[in-house]
This record gives C-alpha cells, structure tokens and sequence, in this order.
C-alpha cells in the first residue's frame, strides 16, 4: 500500500481516477483541490484544499507520498504553470513517481491548447522521478451528451460539456478525412480503474497506452443509429477543407474543436 495524491481529484478525469483508486481499497488517496469535497471526504479520501502558485504552496501537502497524478485543467498557461509548480514540489517532497496531466494522445504539435502539455512532458522527462503518461485517445465519453439512457454514466467526466463531433440530439455527425481513418476511444471510467491498477506494477514504462476501441467515426455513427433509434445525417470534412477552416479566424474554442478533428484526421489518435 502507497499513499497517492491525485491533484484535480474532485472532478473531471480526477474524480474517475479518485473513485476508482477508492474502490481497489489498495491504496491511501489524497485529493489536492482548491475546494472542499465532503462527497470524497465521506469515503475515506483526505482531501487538501491547495493553490498552485508556487512549489512551496503545494510541497506541504505531499509530504509522504509515493505516487502524484496530475489531472490539472488540460490546457492553458495558468495550467502550465500550476503543473510545474506541482511537479517541483513533488522533487522537494520525495515523492517516487509522477503522472503529467496528459489524458489524450500526444498531438501538442496540432492542438494550440495542448502545446503547454509539451512543456511539462519534458521537465518530468528530466525531474528524475519514475514517471508514465497515460495516453488513452479520445474519450468515448464525448458521445454522452443526449445518450437514451444512463446518461450520467455515458457522460462520465465529461459532464457539462457540448457533445462533439457526433451529436445525438441534433442528430448530426461530422467525420473527417475520407471516413475510414481509426481512432482510439477509451471511456473515463475505465481509464480510470487502468490508472488504479497501474499503481501495482513495480516498474513504470515511460508511457502507457490505453485502448478502450478502435473504430472509424462512421462505425460510431451508425452505432448510435442502431443503439439509439435515432437517424444520424452524416457530413464528411475532408482533411484539406479542415485545414482551410483553420486558417481562418475562430474562437479558441472553435479552434480547439476543429484542431481535435485533425488530430484524428491525420491518424493521431490511432494506435
């Protein structure tokens, strides 16, 4: 048994992984937040409330810990930072080993948000520590948003997000490339007891890879045509119509969305 802190812990991809740690009853869980989360608390995890603005605002609340997984906000340079900030305090901690807050595949060069990912990839590369990230492809919980039934589960960590790519309300779906590329889909729930159960292994790889399914975007679509009762019209965006959409100007979070679809496109989630 080893003491984990899991920063981020109290929702989104943290939470999965925090619930799952709990239910392995292996391991002692501390959660690093900036609030309180009694329903965490109330199954045994200590929570510590924190801020990320220096190494020594975190150092403190690691002390004794083994194991620091990172599921800070994906992206951003106040995010950057605090995962700096998180990984220096975990070398003045001592603690072992090491989690960046990766969640997705390796495609920094593609989507501007991720780019700050790449920064912190290195410096745990060089921390010393034992380290892995965790790549797992797109979360099949994207597809969530409008699910007949169980919806709660279906959405996962992705709760209170648009759906993307595939939307069953509207009945809509946008597949790029020529309609046949892979991708790798991977539900956060799962990730989460694949995380939990890596905290096992006595020796950590530099990355590990998880693969819920791999399948085409059409599959998916008519998947939920067949599964959902619902007609899917689907439109398909060619890599270069993508790309042409992208010199334009946008939103970042436009940016965001149609830079995701290209990293598919272009076969960046598929291993």
């Amino acid at each position: 048994m080893v003491t984990v802190a899991v920063a981020g812990g109290g929702s989104g991809i943290g939470l999965d992984i925090v619930q799952a740690v709990l239910d392995a009853k292996k391991h002692d869980v501390i959660v690093l937040s900036r609030s309180d989360q009694p329903h965490l608390s109330s199954q045994g995890a200590d929570v510590r409330v924190v801020g990320y603005g220096s190494a020594e605002d975190v150092r403190e609340s690691l002390r004794g810990v083994h194991t620091v997984i990172s599921c800070i906000a994906a992206y951003g340079s106040n995010s950057t930072t605090s995962e700096l900030a998180l990984l220096e305090a975990a070398k003045q901690a001592g603690v072992a080993r090491f989690v960046p807050s990766e969640w997705n595949s390796d495609c920094y060069d593609v989507v501007d948000l991720y780019s700050g990912k790449g920064i912190v990839w290195k410096a745990v590369q060089s921390s010393g520590l034992e380290y892995t990230r965790f790549i797992n492809g797109l979360w099949m919980n994207v597809f969530g948003p409008g699910c007949v039934r169980d919806e709660e589960e279906a959405l996962g960590a992705y709760k209170g997000r648009p759906p993307f790519a595939i939307d069953l309300k509207a009945g809509t779906a946008i597949i790029t490339g020529d309609a046949s590329q892979m991708v790798v889909i991977s539900k956060t729930q799962d990730i989460g007891r694949f995380v939990a159960a890596a905290l096992d292994l006595p020796k950590w790889e530099p990355e590990s890879r998880i693969v819920g399914d791999r399948i085409t975007f059409t599959e998916v679509a008519e998947l939920a045509k067949s599964r959902c009762g619902r007609d899917i019209q689907i439109k398909v965006m060619p890599t270069e119509n993508l790309k042409g959409l992208l010199r334009g100007n946008m939103s970042s979070d436009e940016r965001f969305y149609y830079q995701l679809l290209l990293a598919i496109a272009t076969g960046r989630m598929d291993f």
